[in-house]
């Protein structure tokens, strides 16, 4: 059975048309180069599972112990004595920040007035630094053009994290947020639910999502046996492994699999890692720790295991803390 055309390429020496046939579970992919066949195959990679990670973990025991204040005005007064810095990276994000600074500065309002807002800019060529100048609260770091030094994404992202994380140590703070400009888009209420529970407890508050959770690439379950390694690197050596897989059904298996929206109800997740657009930390966990994006690892993921393994640090999903 021959599929639909699912893709056309054409230039002057040549038009290229792709076909598809599913066959058992292999794909026949039919290419058309200057009306010659060309006949290619791949396996459909298959898991053995069809629950996302969170729902495979096992029962976690020891969660956080959720508290209850007399008021809300008692929780912001208590938050109002403490410091919060903001920590994040920004390329290319003009069009973002007006929508990121009306999600971020009613959280910084909590906190006490010393509290600031630190951005690192690097290599952007719209209108990101002239907004970011525009913004009296924001403390912007502009580091240039340094693709060039740090070619791979994860070691630029890296670079101005540590920056930034070296500017927060040398304030005096009780919590760093670290967030995504570009997509940070927490509600005061989904922020406040972190402060439900007793801070003795936890040290790292990881945010959920109102859709889908798609970060996996950040993630490092508890668990040994449950998703536990860096999904793209597993994608890449089974895409150049002897096996043939079609590289869409490794993505899709090993990675959209593992997707699924963590219902909001759902209890803490303990992990070893996660980040999924922002984290609370606790100032004094991540002394000691930095970012890295060696071998095209996910910059968040050193950071974490430091702070578990170095300053046994408690790292959190928190399905509550939603971005929308």
């Amino acid at each position: 059975m021959i599929g639909t055309l699912c893709h056309r390429k054409c230039s002057k020496s040549y038009c290229l048309f792709i076909f598809s046939s599913i066959c058992s579970l292999s794909i026949i992919y039919y290419f058309f180069i200057n009306g010659n066949p060309i006949f290619t195959t791949c396996v459909t990679y298959t898991v053995s599972y069809n629950r996302s990670f969170f729902e495979r973990e096992p029962p976690q025991l020891n969660l956080p112990r959720r508290i209850s204040y007399s008021s809300d005005q008692h929780l912001f007064n208590y938050l109002s004595s403490l410091r919060l810095n903001v920590l994040s990276t920004a390329r290319n994000v003009a069009p973002k920040i007006d929508h990121f600074r009306n999600h971020v500065e009613p959280i910084v309002a909590l906190f006490h007035p010393s509290s600031r807002i630190l951005i690192c800019e690097s290599d952007s060529t719209d209108k990101t630094v002239e907004k970011l100048y525009k913004w009296p609260r924001a403390q912007v770091y502009k580091y240039g053009s340094i693709s060039k030094s740090y070619p791979n994404r994860p070691d630029r992202i890296a670079f101005c994290r540590n920056k930034l994380l070296d500017i927060a140590h040398e304030i005096t703070s009780d919590y760093i947020l670290v967030v995504d400009l570009d997509i940070f888009s927490a509600e005061l209420s989904a922020f406040l639910t972190n402060f439900r529970y007793n801070t003795d407890d936890w040290s790292v508050m990881t945010a959920s999502s109102s859709g889908s959770y798609y970060d996996i690439w950040a993630l490092r379950t508890l668990s040994d046996s449950n998703l536990n390694f860096d999904v793209w690197h597993r994608v890449w050596d089974l895409s150049r492994s002897n096996k043939s897989y079609c590289f869409q059904s490794l993505v899709d298996q090993i990675i959209g699999n593992n997707q699924k929206q963590i219902p909001i109800d759902h209890s803490l997740i303990e992990v070893r890692s996660a980040f999924n657009g922002a984290g609370l930390y606790k100032t004094n966990v991540t002394y000691g720790c930095k970012y890295s994006g060696a071998n095209s690892t996910c910059e968040h993921v050193p950071f974490h295991l430091c702070i578990r393994e170095k300053n046994q640090g408690r790292i959190f999903i928190n399905p509550a803390f939603l971005l929308d």
